[in-house]
């Protein structure tokens, strides 16, 4: 399987929602994620951020539905924005998250 039929799989069993960015005229697969433990690991792995309260911090994962760029944003108190080098990276993140959908 390559690896864009390989991610398509991981967005759905992670839970990824299409969305449609009017202003921009752009479609997403997109998650945002608020558990507190995934997001403190998170700004720990990707961001090296100095200990902070990540209390009300969210991030959105997102990629173009042509799956061409992937990035996450963090919100509620971190102003953080990040691009993802290539489509190996995003899905090594992906890998990480929960399963929400059983595929088989």
């Amino acid at each position: 399987m390559e690896t864009k039929e390989q991610i398509l799989h991981l967005l759905l069993q992670k839970g990824f929602k299409f969305r449609f960015y009017e202003d921009q005229n752009l479609l997403f697969y997109t998650k945002e994620i608020t558990e507190p433990v995934f997001v403190k690991w998170f700004a720990e792995e990707h961001c090296h951020l100095p200990d902070c309260d990540l209390t009300h911090v969210s991030i959105s994962l997102e990629i173009t539905n042509n799956l061409e760029r992937a990035q996450y944003t963090f919100f509620n108190g971190i102003d953080k924005q990040y691009i993802f080098k290539d489509l190996l990276e995003f899905k090594e993140v992906l890998e990480k998250l929960p399963n929400l959908i059983e595929l088989r």
